[in-house]
């Protein structure tokens, strides 16, 4: 059986970040509540139209300036007015998601509103199209509530593909495993989605989808089952593949999740109970996984009136994670979010809203992408100098790879002598070996070539007297990246092996 594997963009080292784009920087949701990403602390907006119980979408420009918002039936332009023809859109502002916006590929006046029907209703998925230079630079609905399938679950969101240019929009149908992935290209909408049958069958509608912000991962809850399961998501073909199934306890009601921004953990909200639950997708085997769980915090829930249920998860442009509580004057903010367990320093009373607004269920439904780091500097790796060190990456440095091989070279084998040295001399030693590639070719092809490179390393050492009961393998593919991917050098780099010594 193939060993569970995340395609998870985390990295060694030191690395400096900025966030990419400013498209999410405003938001509008729940009952007339409104925030700013574009300065240094966000600020609250009281201009809001919004009244909606859950699901919402806005969208700014580049420069984070607002463009327009929906509640899945209504469209309001950046004057806070209708927008022309921007009525009975076939979305729901009762549906967990009842939208998405995507700005059209190489194309700064077109945009798709995709719109999501409550309770696997007849409206289904569909998309509307506005221009926004139309009405003197206000926007107008141009086409209207095109059908894409019906019925769904109350789930969509959306990333980049690969190429960095075209997006994915992803959905589910209702009362199937079967995950519906459109391409958006710079021509439009393709019509015909990309299908995956995996997972569970859902006959739950209720409940949120999320990618990760890098695009390997998918992750989605089921409110009445009391599950979340974890996918990978090739983002160069579109496939779903490779189902892992979180269960939390009875009662839980599980509803809001949403990825760390390196994508290294899954955090997951309890609507009912008001735990939140959080995931290290890096320990290791599926189990491991689930063995990680820490409730990383709790909030006082009102189960009489719903008050303080937990609703959506939403990573901001500030790098934190906000979460709404029903009916409350406040949102939760998970302040570092890629730090393991109590360390991600949860305040259930992050962010205060005044003047009356109101937390709901719902936060903006964006494209994931929007939350992906833009790298500045090359990571920096620790290889291995022949030395005893314990629990530590190390790179190998002489063990390098042509692209698309795995064969060792005659180089590496005077550095692979002396860790065979190692591990012969302290029999207690145990070492897990991990292969990577560049980002060249598909996920699941780089997936087998990192296994190989990491099993050719422990054949060697295995030739070298060293029992397999004391290593381990695993493949990264391309999840882990050390140097750019774009120059000769830096995709030499990226194949590699690491190993790590336990005792």
């Amino acid at each position: 059986m193939r060993h569970f594997i995340l395609w998870i963009a985390i990295f060694f080292g030191s690395i400096v970040m900025t966030w990419a784009q400013s498209e999410a920087n405003i938001w509008y949701f729940g009952k007339n509540a409104g925030l700013d990403f574009s300065t240094e602390k966000p600020t609250q907006l009281t201009d809001s139209r919004l009244n909606t119980i859950e699901g919402c979408a806005t969208i700014s420009d580049k420069k984070g300036n607002l463009l327009f918002y929906t509640d899945g039936i209504t469209v309001w332009n950046k004057n806070h007015q209708l927008m022309q023809n921007g009525d009975s859109l076939k979305g729901d502002p009762s549906s967990t998601q009842s939208g998405v916006i995507i700005p059209k590929p190489e194309n700064n006046q077109i945009y798709y509103v995709f719109t999501i029907d409550k309770e696997a209703g007849p409206n289904g998925l569909r998309y509307s199209v506005v221009n926004i230079s139309k009405n003197n630079g206000l926007g107008a609905v141009i086409e209207k509530n095109i059908l894409l399938k019906a019925p769904v679950t109350e789930k969509v969101t959306a990333v980049k593909h690969r190429n960095g240019k075209d997006m994915w929009v992803i959905a589910h149908v209702w009362n199937s495993d079967e995950f519906l992935v459109y391409r958006i290209t710079k021509n439009g909408v393709d019509l015909k989605p990309i299908t995956s049958k995996v997972g569970s069958i859902h006959t739950d509608s209720k409940g949120y989808l999320k990618a990760s912000p890098s695009g390997l991962n998918l992750a989605l809850t089921i409110e009445s089952a009391n599950i979340a399961e974890v996918f990978e998501f090739d983002n160069l073909n579109g496939k779903v593949s490779y189902p892992m199934t979180l269960k939390l306890p009875e009662q839980s009601m599980v509803y809001g999740t949403e990825f760390s921004p390196d994508g290294s953990l899954l955090y997951i909200g309890a609507g009912r109970t008001g735990n939140i639950y959080q995931f290290n997708l890096l320990a290791g085997s599926e189990d491991g996984v689930k063995r990680s769980q820490k409730i990383i915090g709790e909030n006082a829930v009102n189960d009489i009136n719903f008050e303080g249920w937990l609703g959506a998860f939403q990573l901001a442009p500030d790098g934190k994670i906000y979460i709404s509580r029903y009916d409350l004057p406040y949102l939760g903010v998970i302040n570092h979010p890629n730090k393991i367990d109590k360390e991600c320093d949860y305040n259930p009373e992050g962010f205060a809203l005044q003047h009356g607004a109101m937390s709901k269920l719902g936060i903006p439904t964006f494209s994931q992408s929007f939350f992906k780091h833009r790298e500045l500097d090359d990571k920096e790796v620790e290889y291995f100098d022949g030395t005893h060190k314990i629990g530590r990456p190390l790179v190998l440095r002489s063990v390098l790879f042509d692209s698309n091989k795995y064969d060792l070279r005659p180089s590496s084998r005077k550095e692979l002598d002396l860790l065979a040295k190692i591990l012969r001399d302290d029999i207690h030693l145990t070492i897990a070996v991990l292969g990577h590639t560049d980002n060249r070719g598909e996920q699941e092809h780089n997936l087998e070539l990192s296994d190989n490179r990491a099993k050719a390393v422990m054949k060697y050492l295995e030739l070298q007297g060293i029992r397999t009961d004391r290593m381990t393998f695993r493949g990264y593919g391309s999840g882990k990246p050390v140097a750019t991917n774009e120059t000769i050098t830096g995709r030499q780099l990226n194949r590699r092996v690491e190993f790590i010594l336990q005792n």
